[in-house]
C-alpha cells in the first residue's frame, strides 16, 4: 500500500490562499496605479514604482517563465486602464465651460512635433488660462482667437481636455484592457498551479 505524504497532501491548501490573493490583489493595485499615473506630477511616479513593486512580487510568486507573463501583460494592463478610467471620469463629473484659445505653440517630441494650446475661459468671473496638448484635444485646425468648449475636472485630477477629445470611453480600451486582465490572471493561475510540491 502506498504511503501519502501529509506534506504533499497539504501543499495545494497552502497555496491556495497566496494564489487567491495574487489573483484578486494584483489586479486591484494595478487598477490603483494606473489611476494614479492620470495625476501630472509625483503621484504619477509613485503609481509606475507601486506597479513595479506589485509585479516583482507577482512574479516572484509564479515562477519565472509565467511570473515574467504576468509581468509584461500586467504592466501593458496598467497602461491601457489607467486612461480608459480617465476618459470615463472626465466624461462623467467634467464641468464645461465656454472658452478661447489664446495661443498655440509648438515642441519638439520623439515622434515629430507636438502642439499645446493655452485656452481662456470666458464664462467664469475670473478668466483662467489652462494648457491642452494635442492628445487633448490641441489639433492642427485650431487658431488663436477660436472659441472652443474646455472640459475641467472639479477635483482637479485629470487634466483639462478640449469637448473634442471627450467623448467617453473608447471600445478598444475596454477589449484591450479585459484582455490583457484575463491573460494576466491565466498566467497567475498557471504559475501558481504548475509550482512544484516539495518532495518528501
Amino acid at each position: 500500500m502506498t504511503e501519502v505524504n501529509p506534506r504533499a497532501s497539504r501543499q495545494p491548501l497552502r497555496r491556495g490562499p497566496g494564489t487567491l490573493g495574487v489573483l484578486v490583489l494584483l489586479p486591484l493595485a494595478l487598477t490603483g496605479c494606473g489611476w494614479l499615473a492620470q495625476h501630472q506630477g509625483p503621484l504619477m511616479l509613485a503609481g509606475a514604482f507601486l506597479a513595479v513593486l506589485s509585479l516583482v512580487v507577482a512574479w516572484i510568486m509564479c515562477g519565472a517563465g509565467p511570473g515574467a507573463c504576468v509581468a509584461v501583460f500586467g504592466f501593458a494592463f496598467m497602461l491601457f486602464v489607467g486612461p480608459a478610467m480617465g476618459d470615463y471620469v472626465i466624461n462623467q463629473r467634467g464641468v464645461r465651460h465656454g472658452a478661447v484659445v489664446g495661443d498655440v505653440s509648438t515642441y519638439w517630441k520623439k515622434h515629430g512635433d507636438g502642439r499645446a494650446c493655452t485656452v481662456v475661459t470666458t464664462d467664469t468671473a475670473k478668466p483662467d488660462a489652462h494648457e491642452v496638448d494635442d492628445p487633448d484635444g490641441c489639433d492642427d485646425d485650431l487658431r488663436e482667437g477660436q472659441s472652443v468648449t474646455l472640459v475641467l475636472d472639479p477635483e482637479g485630477w485629470l487634466k483639462p481636455r478640449l469637448s473634442s477629445s471627450v467623448n467617453g470611453v473608447a471600445p478598444y480600451l475596454v477589449w484591450t484592457s479585459a484582455g490583457l486582465l484575463t491573460v494576466t490572471e491565466g498566467s497567475v493561475l498557471y504559475g501558481r498551479l504548475r509550482r512544484r510540491r516539495p518532495r518528501a
